[in-house]
């Protein structure tokens, strides 16, 4: 800003009087504020890119609150996931103090009344769990996940004298059903085999089979190795679990981002018995504490997969928080560089604008003391 002297004009002077205090007064307003645009017609286009700039980073402070909110959620979740977890050991203990011939009926009654009761813990942490009402492990909210094929594993298999062992190989197939395969060696050297319903709870007898042949029930195929009557009482366990059609549930979602869309989805799997695989556990016989083991086995890997997900999730979450900081503070940067005073600049703008009223106050007053103008004036009444 440069210093002007002002015509001895009267209307001119005045004219320079009324600039140099707009000047002064933009000046002082700036440095009191530390805003340099305190007005539109300082900079237009400025004050557009500041106020758009400004917006995206109060946006991406205000998705790191959906982020925290949304992370607290999963911190929730894994708090109950851990309850289930020590459930399930519990029950999988259980399970094994039921595989027991020497247990009484008594014995087996009330090791079934503890399972019932864990089971039923279960099913409240799953359906109570939830974050300011949003229910986080029911399945409701599970989002999508991808169907699973049957499966058969061999938890437990001797070794015969032949080699190898009592079972060769399994197989599953879409028609498989969830249940264990106990299987015996007799004293005639074939395989006695019985099946342990999963869902049902009820046993039946597959029947006896001779080495080297293969059998298929409930959808399961078992082939049998090479053993003879010199391998009685050896045993093998088979395990077969039904095939999942996965799930078609919406994701619990906030939107993490400055702008419309930039959403992020939570998926909270389900972690009910039913979700776990677990429903209607049975411990009244060896058999059945045997296949309870196996479906808690596949429960415990199943929640595993949902506390590894919760954790990814959690991570994810936390570097789209640390990604809103980073942006926020360019942002803010930028809008700082573009929309704050210099108070250097402003302290001179403010001196110079301070002068120039000082100098056209001056002036004005001259003229308007002249006597010329002074008759000039008052002729304008006479």
């Amino acid at each position: 800003m440069s210093v002007g002297i002002p015509s001895a004009n009267p209307s001119y002077s005045l004219q320079s009087v009324l600039t140099a205090r707009l000047q002064l007064l933009t000046a002082v307003d700036q440095e009191s504020s530390g805003t340099r645009i305190t007005n539109a017609s300082v900079d237009p286009s400025g004050l557009a890119i500041y106020n758009n700039v400004t917006a995206q980073a109060q946006g991406a402070d205000t998705g790191n609150i959906n982020i925290t909110t949304a992370s607290d959620a999963v911190n929730v979740a894994q708090g109950a996931t851990s309850t289930i977890q020590t459930d399930l050991s519990s029950i999988g203990n259980l399970a094994i103090e039921a595989d027991n011939s020497f247990n009484s009926p008594a014995d087996n009654a009330a090791l079934q009344a503890q399972v019932t009761s864990q089971e039923q813990e279960i099913d409240q942490i799953a359906g109570e769990t939830n974050f300011n009402g949003t229910a986080l492990l029911d399945g409701s909210t599970a989002g999508t996940t991808a169907p699973a094929a049957a499966t058969a594993t061999v938890p437990t298999n001797d070794q015969t004298a032949a080699g190898g062992g009592v079972i060769s190989s399994v197989s599953a197939s879409a028609s498989t059903t969830s249940g264990t395969f106990d299987v015996q060696i007799d004293d005639s050297g074939n395989a006695d085999v019985t099946y342990q319903d999963s869902t049902t709870q009820t046993s039946a007898v597959v029947g006896t089979f001779a080495a080297g042949s293969s059998v298929t029930y409930a959808g399961t195929t078992l082939d049998f190795g090479n053993f003879s009557a010199s391998d009685a009482g050896s045993t093998a366990t088979v395990q077969a679990t039904a095939a999942t059609s996965g799930s078609s549930a919406p994701s619990a979602s906030v939107q993490s981002g400055a702008s419309a869309g930039q959403t992020t989805g939570v998926d909270f799997a389900n972690a009910s018995t039913t979700g776990l695989g677990i429903t209607n556990l049975d411990v009244s016989t060896p058999a059945a504490a045997t296949n309870t083991e196996g479906q808690v086995a596949g429960a415990e890997a199943a929640l595993g997969g949902v506390d590894a997900s919760l954790g990814a999730q959690s991570a994810a979450l936390s570097a789209a928080f640390d990604n809103n900081n980073v942006l926020a503070n360019n942002l803010t940067a930028s809008a700082s560089a573009i929309g704050d005073t210099s108070e250097a600049q402003a302290s001179i703008s403010s001196n110079l604008a301070s002068l120039q009223t000082q100098i056209s106050y001056a002036v004005l007053a001259r003229a308007n003391t002249d006597a010329g103008h002074l008759n000039s004036f008052l002729s304008q009444y006479a």
